[in-house]
Formats: C-alpha cells, sequence, structure tokens
C-alpha cells in the first residue's frame, strides 16, 4: 500500500458523496486506501459511506463516537501506508489534489507538507510525533508543531479543494455550523473552551512566522494570500468578552 487517505466525517452529507468522487477521480490510478471514522453522523452521512464501501473495496469505515482528532488517530491505526494523507470529508477537492500528491512523492518523501485542506505524513514521523490527539479545536496546528521539532514540517499555502462549509462556521466558529442543532453548538462551544486550555503553547504560537520561513514550493499554483492564520490572541478579560458573545450566538443562532 502506498499511502493511506485518513479522515472524520460529522453530518458532512452535504458535501460528502462530492467529496468521495473527487478523492477517487483525482486519485485514480494510484495505490491507496480510504480510511474513515464517523462520529455517529445524524444526516446520512452514514448511508452514502456505506453506498460508496460497496462498491470500492479500498475504502474502510468505522463508526465510532470521537474527536476530530481521536477519529484521524482511530483511522491511522486502521491503516497500512507508508505515508498518511489527511482529507476533510467537507472538502470536495480539484486536480490539484492529484498534482500535489504526484510532486510530494517525487519530490520530498521524506517531509511531512501540509498544503490547504491537505497534508501529507511519513508513517514513521507520525508515530515519532504522536500522532493526533483528542481534540475538536487546534488538532492539526497540534501536531504539526510536534512535528516541526522533529525538524521535518513544511507548508505549501495551495488550496487543493473547495470548502463546502458555510464560511460563517470556518475555523474557530466550527460551532456555528447549521450541522449541529442548539445543543450541539453549545456543546462544541465549550469542548473549544477546554480545547484551548489543553493547547495553550499553540494557540499562542505565531503559526504564519514558522511557516514563513518552512514553506516549501511546487510550482502549482499561486500561493493563498496570509495562510495559516494565526490564532486570536486575547488576555483573560478579553476572552471572556469574546466567549460571552459567541454563547450568545450559538443560542441565538436559527
Amino acid at each position: 500500500m502506498k499511502f493511506s487517505v485518513c479522515t472524520t466525517n460529522y453530518n458532512c452529507a452535504h458535501a460528502l458523496a462530492a467529496h468521495l468522487r473527487s478523492v477517487y477521480d483525482n486519485l485514480h490510478g494510484l495505490e491507496f486506501e480510504y480510511v474513515v471514522v464517523d462520529n455517529k453522523s445524524r444526516d446520512g452521512s452514514w448511508t452514502i459511506l456505506t453506498s460508496w464501501a460497496a462498491n470500492h473495496r479500498n475504502a474502510t469505515l468505522i463508526s465510532k463516537r470521537s474527536t476530530i482528532g481521536e477519529g484521524r488517530e482511530i483511522a491511522f491505526a486502521r491503516s497500512s501506508g507508508s505515508h498518511i494523507v489527511v482529507l476533510d470529508t467537507d472538502v470536495v477537492y480539484s486536480s490539484l489534489l492529484r498534482r500535489f500528491v504526484d510532486a510530494y512523492f517525487q519530490t520530498c518523501p521524506g517531509l511531512s507538507v501540509q498544503a490547504i485542506y491537505c497534508g501529507i505524513f511519513p508513517r514513521q514521523t507520525w508515530v515519532e510525533a504522536g500522532g493526533r490527539r483528542s481534540l475538536n479545536t487546534n488538532e492539526d496546528v497540534d501536531l504539526w508543531l510536534r512535528v516541526d521539532r522533529i525538524g521535518t514540517m513544511r507548508w505549501y499555502p495551495v488550496s487543493v479543494g473547495e470548502n463546502r462549509k458555510e464560511p460563517s462556521a470556518w475555523g474557530q466558529a466550527d460551532y456555528l455550523s447549521k450541522r449541529y442543532n442548539k445543543t450541539e453548538r453549545l456543546l462544541r462551544l465549550l469542548r473549544r473552551e477546554w480545547d484551548f486550555l489543553k493547547t495553550g503553547p499553540v494557540q499562542r504560537t505565531d503559526l504564519r512566522s514558522l511557516a514563513a520561513v518552512k514553506t516549501i514550493d511546487m510550482g502549482l499554483a499561486e500561493p493563498a494570500i496570509a495562510w495559516p492564520q494565526n490564532r486570536p490572541q486575547y488576555n483573560h478579560v478579553q476572552h471572556t468578552i469574546a466567549f460571552i458573545r459567541e454563547f450568545k450566538q450559538a443560542v441565538q443562532a436559527p
């Protein structure tokens, strides 16, 4: 097995079928497996996934309550590839995914490279860095920084797909997504705060400056502006005020 696509899914039925087609169409002809952990979705995602797996022998489905980070680690444990490709099920991938994967294996298979919506990690590096922790927020950056301490983390600021999540719920505002009911929005906001406490150094890292000196150029497309995004820096009072505002948003959202 050359590489393993490892991902998680929760209530992404709005994009899931198109996501799967885009991944398989773009990776056609390559030796890969697709391992997905579904976090007990309520929106028909599991039906889409089981229907897909019935016709694609290289798809492995796991249904388990989990955070994003825990789910990716479960997928990793069930995978067998020499490299791990991390994708998102609410992203529909363009032909740049294939070009990025091809360029990676041709030029730098010993490095870990994160593009926008796709990261590729050698299996041994993933293990040495400690894999993904059980986080919903900062779970990606948390691993990037541990790989960076090993010395092999690089960033490629090019988007290889289109995120189908509503723009108002991107990044740390994910709790506002219409994929969640009101109770879930509040619980996810509280979980985000817990993840902030667990990842304080990650939250305070100047990620953009770090990535700027460790950017790799594969010559595939024009780089995005201002990526990766830095996490907002608040003192305790500012953080409390922001949390109260976000809590009201979560309560009042339709």
